[in-house]
This record gives structure tokens, C-alpha cells and sequence, in this order.
């Protein structure tokens, strides 16, 4: 199984790569693709370029063989879309994937574009907040019946469709708080922990998120 992981990584933080560890772990995953965006519907346009933030998850990632970057969704250009991402990994592989999402981004789903065709493509671990229920609402519970899931091994009775809710580390740190803390040079040195090794100095070398 092949664990998918995207989002803008503008910039990549250690929340992300925890929550990516963690859940690929957890699944048995073979590998856990790290898919920075093109452009992130709804979003601001990233403050580093392409080049940049993928210098960054490859410093980010170097030491973690389980991660691996995947650049398809800047390769298509244009906004960037999870459902034709997982269908392009679909025809390029065999493997059955799981996208890994935090709770927040699964309860958003409906907004998704042809989001329904997910559950066709690919099985979800959603990274749930301890002690918050996932409450999702009725255009998304709908679709959720006979879909939950209690644990990992049972992702392996079909090819698609099931929903694992788990709980992993916790790094309430964002990359928007990130970008403003370093915008205004303020609490550096409490965002510096939340940086994997060799971000914080790239992002200094290269001046970035200084306006």
C-alpha cells in the first residue's frame, strides 16, 4: 500500500512529517508519497516557489526513507486537485493508496472537486485530535456508512473505500504561523523546533517569507 500525503509544504514543518511517519507506519505502507501542491484550491499562492519547497521536503525527508517526494501535481500545473492525483497514481501503479488527511481536511471534503470519487480510488486514515469527535455533516455522513474502519488490517479487505480515524503527535504549529512569525522575527526561537533539519537555514539562506 502506497500512503499520499499532499498539501503546499510552504513551508514543510514537523507536524507534517510526523503525521506522515506516523501514519504510513501505522498502515503498513510500502512508501508515503510527499505531493506538494501546484496550487491549492481556495489558497494564496505559496510564498516559496516550487523549486524551493521541494528543496525543503528533500532536506526534510532525507533521513526517512518511508517519505519520498513526488512532484506530479507540479508537473500538471494548474490548481491542483487530490482526485486526479489519485487517479494518476492509480494508472501509473498497481498498489493500493491511502491518503492520509488530518480531521479538519476530511470534514471539509464536500467542498473537494469530484470528491465523492475519492472512496473509488483510494482508502483514507484520518488523523483525528485527541478527545474531538469527528462529526461530519449530511451531505459527508451519507457517504460514510459501512466505510469505518477499527483497524489497519482490515484496509486490506478491498481496494478502496475504508476509513481509519487515528490519533497521532500532535504539532499545533501551522505553516501560515510559521511564515508570520518569521515575517515579523518574533518567537524564531519557538518555531525553530518545529523545522526538520536544515529548513530553518535554507529558508534564512534564501530570505524567504519576508514580505
Amino acid at each position: 500500500m502506497i500512503g499520499v500525503y499532499g498539501g503546499s509544504f510552504d513551508p514543510v514543518h514537523q507536524g507534517h512529517i510526523a503525521t506522515a511517519r506516523e501514519a504510513g507506519e501505522l498502515a503498513g505502507c510500502s512508501q508515503v508519497l510527499m505531493i506538494p501542491a501546484a496550487l491549492s484550491p481556495g489558497k494564496k499562492l505559496p510564498g516559496a516557489s516550487a523549486d524551493q519547497r521541494l528543496d525543503m521536503l528533500g532536506l526534510a525527508t532525507a533521513e526517512i526513507p518511508l517519505l519520498q517526494i513526488d512532484r506530479c501535481e507540479l508537473d500538471r500545473k494548474g490548481s491542483s486537485y487530490t482526485v486526479e492525483t489519485l487517479e494518476f497514481l492509480k494508472h501509473r501503479s498497481s498498489e493500493t493508496l491511502l491518503l492520509i488527511v488530518g480531521s479538519d481536511t476530511f470534514l471539509g471534503l464536500p467542498e473537494w472537486f469530484r470528491w465523492r470519487e475519492i472512496f473509488d480510488l483510494a482508502h483514507l486514515l484520518v488523523a483525528q485530535r485527541p478527545g474531538v469527535a469527528i462529526e461530519p455533516g449530511d451531505e459527508l455522513k451519507e457517504q460514510l456508512t459501512g466505510r469505518w474502519i477499527d483497524r489497519p488490517g482490515d484496509f486490506q479487505r478491498c481496494s478502496s473505500g475504508k476509513i481509519l480515524a487515528v490519533g497521532l503527535s500532535q504539532h499545533p504549529i501551522s505553516s501560515t504561523t510559521i511564515k508570520q512569525q518569521l515575517f515579523m522575527r518574533s518567537g524564531l526561537q519557538e518555531i525553530s523546533s518545529e523545522l526538520p533539519n536544515g529548513v530553518e537555514h535554507y529558508i534564512a539562506s534564501h530570505q524567504l517569507y519576508l514580505e
